[in-house]
């Protein structure tokens, strides 16, 4: 087949020609070699670029040593080649989505250790976010909470009147001297009750729901049905959850209290009357 000017060839080695004319069945050819170019982008950086173009010389060969496409060895030869560098690319990206990985598990480390330290000076500190959010005018909702030195069970919630709270007081520190400040109160109330402020009324009223069914949790293991007010504050009967109810009267007994509770008054009311009756036959008899 007649070789065309201006077409690519191949010889047995697979290198590229591409023809410029044949006389007398010598082909005067030109080599494609490969050219290094650089441009720039938008904003300077550099990119480099690689491409093959045609020779600005001539070498000559027989025509018949050219062909339309690459020999087979060639072809296998260069299959592997790029096999070879694609299986590099892969080994190479493998390593960096293992070096990515780790990088990760030791960000997501640091940020877990960041968020505990966070939290952990939340609470150990947590008068001072309060503080800066009086000084910044926000309204907040104290309630003291504590557990009854008595009967063991959660104390009666109190809402500290807000003109007879101590908030923060330090003393004692001396910088110069390298001595501490000392942390005298943080936040009580009149008598020297703890007690911390809510961001809303509803986070505050919910506290004290949680207080109320921790308290009725301990009543229901050891029911006292007792009502007498000069007990309440040193035991956990049902008068004092009747201080509870009086104290947020948002608070309800639960209806099973008070079903023991009617079947408590029901059982002494029997027994009251079989009382009652045994007196007076005794009475009658005589």
């Amino acid at each position: 087949m007649a070789k065309q000017s201006n077409q690519a060839y191949f010889d047995k080695t697979g290198t590229e020609f591409v023809v410029d004319h044949i006389v007398d069945q010598t082909a005067y050819v030109r080599p494609m070699v490969k050219i290094l170019g650089q441009t720039r982008g938008y904003e300077g950086e550099v990119y480099e670029d690689e491409f093959t173009e045609p020779a600005s010389y001539l070498v000559t060969m027989p025509a018949d040593d050219l062909f339309n496409s690459p020999p087979v060895a060639v072809v296998d030869a260069e299959l592997e080649a790029k096999k070879a560098e694609l299986e590099e690319l892969r080994k190479d990206a493998r390593q960096v989505v293992a070096d990515l990985k780790r990088e990760q598990s030791k960000a997501e480390q640091e940020l877990a250790a960041a968020k505990r330290d966070l939290e952990k000076w939340m609470k150990s500190h947590r008068v001072m976010i309060d503080l800066g959010k009086l000084l910044d005018g926000e309204i907040l909702y104290p309630l003291s909470v504590r557990q009854n030195p008595y009967h063991r069970g959660r104390e009666i919630p109190q809402i500290p009147d807000m003109r007879d709270m101590r908030f923060l007081s330090i003393h004692s520190g001396n910088f110069e001297s390298g001595q501490k400040w000392i942390k005298e109160e943080y936040a009580r109330d009149t008598y020297g009750s703890p007690f911390r402020f809510f961001d809303t009324e509803d986070e505050r009223n919910a506290v004290i729901k949680e207080e109320f069914d921790s308290a009725c949790e301990q009543f229901r293991k050891a029911p006292d049905f007792e009502t007498a007010s000069w007990t309440t504050g040193t035991d956990l009967n049902f008068g004092t959850l009747l201080q509870w109810v009086k104290a947020h009267p948002a608070l309800c007994i639960p209806d099973d209290i008070q079903k023991m509770k009617m079947v408590n008054d029901a059982t002494l009311a029997e027994e009251h009357k079989a009382k009652l009756r045994a007196e007076l036959e005794a009475i009658e008899g005589n």
